[in-house]
């Protein structure tokens, strides 16, 4: 309850900063909400299984600003010309479990039971002429009891009369988030209005999660330029609404990840305490795959995403995850 409590409070600051602009907005600047819900139980097949990756929750305030960018903002890449950015700022939590969450008792070759919290700061910065997009994101954060997810599972478990996991006290240890990712985005075919095809590069580097990979995005239907960026969000110059489907496919190469592994104090330090795996339990190369059908008006848009995933960790199992995600534009 605790951790619910928390987070509640932070969104209701970040809402009654934007809606009264607390931001510095101008009335013609661009703001939106974005809220996301993985959960394996949202899955299309209704195969949930509460193993692995659990749960994640994720909220974000997009805008401009009204001000030139100061020094956490100008760590983020900017591409953009014409100016045509969207800072964000966010708050995050996720949740993994083993496959038994019925046994109190370590679970040796499994995936550590582990949770994380951390603010996020994000830029998104397009550009038209070269049809690119880099989106770059900066976490800080903690990862073990410090971000709450085992108060936060128990509470839900118990309110929805499910079965209580047992074996949080084991979880990964307490640990620092600090990580830099960027995402780019360059427009490969768009042989009609109705087909997009676009080639992703995606590195993670810091203390939560170092990879590299790269893919590609296929978007099919009725929607506005990709590489517009906001003025794709101006209604009385775009389509009323969009309909379309998409599916990303992604290859990583992964080179540690604190949530199986435990974080950098816990490696340096020989905490001993909780349960991780060794570097050499851990894949060196996933693969990812959403696809999903997305449903944008002018003020507010809806997106059912699957999520599939192959072992993060040697004889494990591919999972896959269902996303609801809602923006809402004001």
């Amino acid at each position: 309850m605790k951790l619910f409590s928390t987070f509640g409070s932070v969104l209701l600051i970040l809402f009654a900063l934007g809606t009264k602009s607390g931001f510095a907005q101008q009335e013609n600047q661009f703001r939106q909400w974005r809220i996301f819900i993985d959960n394996d139980f949202l899955n299309f097949r209704g195969a949930g299984t509460d193993r692995y990756y659990t749960n994640g929750l994720r909220a974000d305030y997009f805008y401009t600003p009204k001000e030139k960018p100061r020094f956490l903002s100008t760590l983020l890449l900017d591409i953009s010309e014409t100016n045509n950015n969207v800072f964000g700022w966010g708050l995050a939590q996720f949740m993994f479990t083993p496959k038994n969450i019925a046994e109190p008792e370590i679970q040796f070759n499994d995936r550590p039971y582990a949770g994380a919290l951390y603010a996020i700061h994000s830029l998104q910065s397009f550009d038209k002429a070269k049809t690119t997009k880099v989106t770059t994101e900066l976490f800080l954060g903690v990862i073990g009891p410090l971000s709450f997810a085992d108060e936060s599972q128990i509470w839900l478990h118990d309110q929805i009369d499910y079965q209580i996991p047992q074996g949080w006290e084991n979880q990964v240890p307490n640990d620092l988030i600090l990580n830099y990712n960027i995402t780019i985005e360059k427009q490969m075919l768009h042989p009609s209005k109705s087909i997009l095809l676009v080639g992703i590069v995606e590195t993670f580097s810091g203390t939560l999660y170092n990879a590299a990979g790269a893919g590609f995005m296929l978007r099919i239907g009725k929607f506005n330029n990709y590489f517009e960026g906001i003025q794709a969000s101006e209604p009385t110059t775009k389509k009323n609404f969009q309909l379309y489907v998409s599916m990303k496919p992604i290859a990583r190469i992964v080179a540690s990840n604190a949530l199986l592994q435990g974080g950098i104090i816990h490696q340096f330090s020989q905490d001993f305490s909780g349960y991780t795996l060794n570097k050499d339990q851990i894949e060196r190369i996933t693969f990812l795959y959403d696809v999903g059908i997305s449903l944008e008006f002018p003020k507010l848009g809806i997106h059912l995403t699957q999520k599939i995933r192959t072992p993060e960790f040697k004889d494990s199992y591919t999972q896959e995850v269902g996303n609801l995600m809602l923006r809402y534009h004001f």
